[in-house]
């Protein structure tokens, strides 16, 4: 049985950790790696060895028990949160990992919508239990408020800080030391107070959840463990409930309770909904995969495809069909993967993570991969927009020859970077997430491709938007020859949307009847303006444009003219309904100890920020919560820490554009 899982956080609360210490007990590793050597096998990449984070998700494969079990690990900073998005996409269940000190922090709350939004069931482990400070209740407490869900412990931790010897499981009544040593005969702690109410209190809530456990509570009898286990499973399942597990990483404590767990509580690929189809319908013999993720090997095999298998089987040989493209291609090689290193398999089956070597240069993440009499197209992977950018050229004749492709093939990898020529000869602005995205670029530019790229300073990427309504039609002519004219005429309308709408493009009958080829040019004029790519400005967002009307010569036409039409109508009516500049703001959540709190403050609401979260966390640390333009953060990490001597703690994601003050325009 396969059990497909991720492990997310925020960053600092032991996720790669918990994967070296599953990959140990698992007996796929001799010996434990660290993070502060740079000693573990999913952080393998020099840019996250030197800094201790990370980077890009890593896969891996072990087996506990019956199951085999694909992990992966994820980064926990703001600015990869993409490789978060594309992992939750194809993944069964989540593993989310707290730290017992600093409880639900900004990224935990970013990473868990990630997961709800693609419906992952998931099981909290609550790490550092051996740290001063730690408060498992407390922790408990707070993924309840701020998950909105029943987090239920299904484990509590024996001792606590210094004094932290192992974990008593609430449903076995088996008590665990480090490295699942077992530290009692069964139910020697179930006379005690405090465990018999937490046993009480899970039981009860598994009632609120389950008929069979409501009718054994009902009749006063004791659910036996196969019911209470296969109660929590289907609650899990089915997203009711998330148990919480608890221990420490670091000292091995908890971690074979939570392997238990995934294959206990977490769903197969068979217990999982169908995926969310954009046309056709999974085909039950034959094979259909989503890949979600696209690298290049450094090992010298080239351009390999991470793929899950929804349906059939893929093995070496095989033809798959492209969905978005319409090519073929044969897969050369099947591979297990395990963080950099490839092992060549005979074949994946439903259900399975695998890479793909073979797909050709045109596959892209998000792109669905079937068998050519399969028609079936699975839906895309969505990303957010860069809103940070640099200018960026070659240090040398060299380097400024390698760049575009060493560029190209990056932007392929990670989604979320853009880039595009100018603003000068030779020069390419580069976008991306953040100040930490965009530099651990280049330093991979530097270190895989060996380019040495001289930067910009990193700069806002603003957006337009319109701050009224508006509707115009224009005709656009093409002689050609004497006696020869081309023509098109478009009616469109465009309206102001709430901010975060977005953009939305609404053809209307007129255009949705032009042939194949008219409507493509049609459609791309619309966004070349919509991007900024034909006119002065930004790209635009929270707006509705409509094509209301279109007139044509059905017997004469050419898609340059549709193309140039729908540049002309919607860029004078974006002029007309009055173009608005707009910024990015970031939701921050900022830690710093109570008696720093009132200067801090002060310097979020300079920087025009919105206070709108004021709580206290364990010792005496304060957490804030602000809205605050991205242009007044630039350095705002280094800021804090002298502001809070050296105790701050920042972390901040894009939550809105909003109207740019003249004075910043």
């Amino acid at each position: 049985m396969i059990r497909n899982v991720g492990v997310i956080a925020h960053i600092d609360a032991g996720k790669t950790t918990l994967t070296e210490r599953i990959l140990f007990d698992c007996s796929a590793l001799r010996y434990m790696g660290d993070v502060r050597d740079g000693t573990t096998v999913t952080d393998w990449l020099s840019q996250e060895r030197e800094r201790g984070i990370s980077i890009i998700s890593a896969a891996v494969t072990c087996q506990w028990r019956e199951c085999q079990l694909n992990v992966i690990d994820t980064p926990g900073h703001i600015d990869f949160t993409a490789e978060v998005e594309r992992t939750l996409r194809v993944l069964d269940g989540a593993i989310a990992v707290f730290c017992a000190v600093r409880g639900v922090q900004a990224q935990s709350e970013t990473v868990w919508r990630c997961a709800r939004k693609n419906s992952v069931p998931g099981i909290a482990f609550v790490n550092k239990m051996d740290r001063v400070g730690a408060d498992y209740r407390g922790v408990v407490r707070q993924i309840a408020e701020r998950f909105r869900i029943t987090a239920l412990p299904v484990l509590l931790p024996l001792g606590a800080e210094d004094a932290f010897r192992g974990v008593l499981d609430l449903i076995s009544g088996r008590a665990w030391g480090a490295a699942g040593e077992a530290l009692s005969e069964p139910n020697d702690f179930l006379g005690d107070a405090d465990v018999r109410a937490a046993r009480s209190y899970l039981i009860e809530c598994l009632a609120e959840v389950d008929d069979g456990i409501l009718r054994d509570y009902l009749a006063d009898r004791v659910p036996d463990e196969v019911s209470l286990k296969a109660a929590l499973r289907r609650a899990v399942q089915a997203c009711s409930i998330m148990p919480v597990f608890c221990g420490s990483c670091l000292r091995n404590i908890g971690v074979t309770s939570l392997l238990d767990a995934i294959c206990d509580y977490l769903p197969s690929p068979a217990e999982r909904p169908a995926p969310e189809l954009l046309s056709g319908s999974l085909p039950e013999s034959a094979t259909s995969l989503m890949v979600f993720k696209v690298v290049h090997d450094s090992y010298g095999l080239g351009r390999l495809s991470y793929v899950r298998v929804y349906s059939g089987r893929v093995k070496p040989g095989q033809v798959l069909r492209n969905v978005r493209s319409g090519k073929e291609a044969t897969v050369a090689e099947v591979f297990r993967v395990r963080a950099d290193l490839c092992e060549g398999i005979a074949e994946a089956v439903t259900g399975d993570i695998v890479a793909l070597c073979g797909m050709g240069d045109d596959v892209v993440t998000g792109d669905t991969l079937c068998s050519p009499e399969a028609a079936v197209e699975l839906r895309r992977i969505c990303f957010p927009e860069p809103v940070v950018s640099m200018a960026l050229e070659g240090s040398s004749e060299s380097d400024r020859q390698g760049l575009p492709a060493a560029l190209r093939q990056m932007c392929l990898e990670d989604p979320t970077i853009r880039m595009k020529e100018g603003p000068g000869p030779g020069q390419w602005t580069l976008s991306g997430m953040g100040e930490l995205h965009l530099e651990v670029f280049l330093d991979r530019l530097r270190s895989e491709y060996g380019i040495t790229a001289k930067a910009g300073h990193p700069r806002v990427e603003y957006r337009d938007s319109i701050a009224g309504a508006a509707c115009v039609e224009r005709r656009f002519e093409k002689r050609l020859g004497d006696a020869r004219v081309l023509w098109a005429a478009v009616k469109v309308s465009v309206a102001a949307l709430p901010r975060g709408s977005g953009l939305q493009l609404e053809l209307g009958s007129a255009a949705e009847a032009l042939p194949g080829a008219c409507r493509e040019a049609l459609v791309q004029g619309l966004r070349d303006v919509l991007a900024a790519d034909v006119c002065e400005g930004h790209p635009l967002t929270d707006m509705h444009v409509r094509v209301e009307d279109l007139s044509y010569d059905a017997c004469d036409m050419s898609e340059l003219v549709f193309l140039n039409v729908a540049r002309l109508a919607l860029s004078d009516a974006i002029g007309e309904a009055g173009r608005v500049e707009m910024e990015p703001v970031m939701l921050l959540e900022v830690s710093t100890p109570q008696d720093h709190l009132g200067v801090v403050i002060a310097d979020l609401t300079a920087r025009r920020g919105r206070v709108t979260e004021v709580d206290s966390l364990a010792l005496g640390v304060a957490r804030i919560v602000a809205l605050v333009p991205l242009a007044e953060l630039f350095g705002y990490a280094s800021s804090l820490r002298s502001l809070s001597g050296g105790r701050g703690d920042v972390v901040a994601e894009p939550s809105q554009y909003a109207l740019c003050p003249r004075k910043q325009q």
